[in-house]
């Protein structure tokens, strides 16, 4: 007989976090899953991390899956979907960790609803302490999809939603392009849900040290692979969207190209300038977002980069690392 639920967790060099990660997902309350954990060719002991604490319970329904080479997270999470066989997925990061009692809240309320798809709130999990973060009630997941995905009012990350696995026919893996955006598959499932839940519990904990992130380098690969992914989901949304969303996917492009002037590094505002250019005219039309992103993305459609710059360097530089160090 089949698990409902397939708890799929990729797993590559994440030595200092996988034992809380495993952990926190042997001991679920919810009994009735299977957990598949997909080795990305990791080179620092987390697969011996892992084998240790499993061999405690024997009890679990437990799959080790392994790739000769390292392929990236995108194709780990088509390699643990393509052996899953529960009613739902659940996807988890290896250096992140759940409540115990995520899975069964998470199947409560798709029970409850007989929803396809649900998501709860999450913690942002920093060195010390952390920050809760709380997502947007909807009811529908066309609202979901046009004020949260494309509206950018929630995150469209794999990792705090249960989904039922039957969503994910059709959807492509970009497992070559691996290095950003690779969440967007997020916006093509929900389009094809019928009925959605929301948990308002932080039952996810995003373990986020690098506070520095800001500062993080854009290789040319990365920008490839982030616009290959936006531009596969708009795509989809187009040609298999019962409904216009013209606008909502001008927000989208807008929030994509979001990270470019959320910095002091003025080279990438030349990225936000190049991508997109046809949706800066949407810039204060998103009421989805806080005032503060649409005025920098309104400063950034005028070119008026020296007050971003003053922006980040207060709230990025200073503030921020001093609430979250």
């Amino acid at each position: 007989m089949n698990p409902v639920i397939s708890v799929i967790t990729p797993i590559y060099n994440v030595k200092q976090y996988v034992g809380k990660c495993i952990d926190s997902l042997m001991q679920q309350t919810f009994m009735d899953a299977e957990y598949i954990f997909v080795d990305d060719a990791s080179t620092d002991g987390s697969i011996e991390i892992l084998e240790s604490i499993i061999s405690r319970y024997p009890d679990k329904n437990i799959k080790i899956l392994h790739h000769q080479i390292n392929r990236g997270l995108p194709a780990s999470r088509k390699t643990g979907f393509e052996a899953a066989t529960g009613d739902y997925v659940f996807n988890c990061d290896g250096d992140d960790y759940v409540e115990e009692t995520m899975l069964e809240k998470m199947y409560a309320a798709v029970s409850e609803t007989d929803a396809d798809y649900a998501y709860c709130d999450f913690f942002l999990t920093y060195a010390t302490g952390e920050r809760y973060m709380h997502c947007p009630t909807y009811t529908t997941p066309d609202e979901a999809l046009r004020k949260g995905y494309l509206g950018g009012a929630m995150k469209y990350n794999v990792w705090n939603k249960l989904i039922r696995r039957s969503l994910y026919a059709g959807v492509v893996f970009p497992v070559d392009h691996r290095k950003g955006g690779e969440d967007m598959i997020m916006l093509s499932v929900l389009s094809k849900a019928k009925r959605i839940a929301y948990v308002p519990e932080a039952l996810y904990h995003y373990v986020n040290i690098n506070t520095g992130a800001i500062s993080k380098g854009f290789s040319e690969q990365r920008l490839i692979d982030v616009k290959y992914n936006a531009n596969t989901a708009i795509e989809y949304l187009v040609n298999h969207y019962p409904a216009d969303l013209t606008k909502e996917i001008a927000f989208f492009k807008l929030n994509v190209k979001l990270q470019f002037i959320i910095t002091d590094d003025k080279s990438r505002y030349k990225i936000w300038k190049d991508w997109y250019p046809e949706s800066n005219a949407y810039a204060m039309k998103n009421k989805n977002l806080p005032l503060r992103t649409r005025l920098i993305q309104w400063c950034a459609a005028h070119e008026l980069w020296s007050i971003l710059q003053i922006y980040n360097f207060l709230v990025y530089r200073v503030l921020y690392r001093l609430l979250y160090r």
